[in-house]
């Protein structure tokens, strides 16, 4: 059975209620004019400056809570207080501090009910939260925000209609609208749920997701679209699965994958599923089976047979392995190479070929001579 008890600095009206202790400086007491006592049962329990502490089994403090006046209603059952400032503990460590300008105490300290401008921060990981509302319930561990929320971290913000706080594994879970931003490096993340695993510095988005990275003039350089994402916000990592979409502004690709690895810092992805590069503006197509793309450096490997399309040259390139150099469109291809274009209309085959693709100046080897397989007439 918990020990509930208040230390009251000062009393304007002393009466038991709720199936608690209370615990007094009785010099801080002062005497009652017996002319001015009125009937318990009409009567309220009023204290200024008081401190409420709820303990465990083993008398170790769970919570306390200061408040600049609590009221009690006339069944005894509910507290409601004025300017609250609270800790909660684990040990005798504080792993929660709350503030906020109202409160209610109902289910003898096991339910509390916090208004107005509620903070809650927790010393061990720096994260706060802000809502106009939130449930605090000590013993489940858990803050249930019932209202537009934000949450602060020292490299990361969130924003979302509601959500809860795990106590003990410094975990949040949010909903509705929910937008994530980084700072370093500039990322916006936007989905309906998110979950933010703090100490781990991971955040989970097991629905629909957009990421949004900028440069550091605010403009967007990259944006990928995928039905579930899993970020390590340690190493700038963003893990995403089935149906992604990833369009850069520079260069100017976009990007189809079922599962990628992406470092949003460095502009580096990867796969080991099948993939497209597609450069609209020069209508140039590249898929492949598993690949990696440097957008920085402008370069695209892919592996485990490549087949790549210029539809404005009318030329096409099949290879077990290919990098393409994506600024000037020169293409390295290794393995069962095969090569088409209609003008000249040619087929060339061999084990490796080298060339530019803008201008149809392809080179095909085998044997590390070059050799011309077939020329197909017109």
């Amino acid at each position: 059975m918990n020990l509930f008890k208040i230390v009251v600095h000062k009393l304007n009206i002393l009466l038991l209620l709720l199936p608690i202790a209370i615990v007094g400086c009785r010099s801080s007491i002062p005497e009652v004019d017996p002319a001015s006592q009125v009937s318990r049962d009409n009567t309220q329990l009023v204290l200024n400056n008081a401190v409420l502490e709820q303990s465990n089994p083993q008398s170790n403090t769970v919570w306390k809570i200061k408040a600049d006046n609590i009221t009690y209603s006339d069944d005894n059952q509910i507290a409601t207080l004025d300017k609250v400032v609270g800790n909660l503990f684990e040990g005798n460590s504080v792993i929660l501090k709350i503030s906020a300008k109202a409160g209610t105490i109902k289910n003898n300290g096991n339910v509390i009910l916090l208004n107005g401008t509620v903070i809650a921060s927790d010393p061990r990981n720096g994260s706060v939260v802000t809502s106009e509302s939130i449930e605090w319930r000590p013993q489940e561990d858990l803050l249930l925000i019932k209202e537009k929320l934000d949450g602060i971290h020292p490299n990361l913000e969130v924003t979302a209609r509601q959500g809860k706080y795990f106590t003990n594994i410094e975990k949040l879970e949010i909903e509705g609208d929910v937008v994530a931003t980084s700072n370093e490096p500039p990322l916006q993340l936007t989905s309906d749920r998110l979950e933010w695993n703090i100490p781990q510095a991971q955040i989970i988005s097991p629905g629909a997701v957009e990421l949004v990275h900028y440069d550091k003039n605010q403009t967007i350089t990259d944006k990928i679209n995928s039905d579930r994402a899993e970020l390590n916000l340690a190493q700038n990592k963003a893990t995403l699965n089935q149906n992604i979409e990833l369009v850069s502004s520079s260069p100017a690709l976009q990007v189809a994958t079922n599962f990628l690895t992406w470092n949003y810092q460095q502009r580096i992805g990867s796969t080991d599923r099948p993939i497209q590069i597609l450069d609209r503006d020069r209508q140039i197509s590249l898929t492949g089976n598993q690949g990696e793309i440097n957008l920085p450096l402008q370069i695209a490997k892919l592996q485990g047979g490549v087949k790549g399309i210029d539809r404005q040259k009318a030329s096409e390139l099949y290879a077990r392995n290919l990098t393409w150099k994506i600024d000037t469109e020169e293409v390295e291809a290794r393995g069962n190479v095969i090569y088409e274009q209609t003008e000249p209309k040619a087929r060339l085959t061999g084990d490796s070929a080298s060339g530019s693709l803008k201008d149809n100046n392809v080179t095909v080897t085998s044997n590390g001579k070059q050799q011309v397989t077939s020329i197909i007439e017109n």
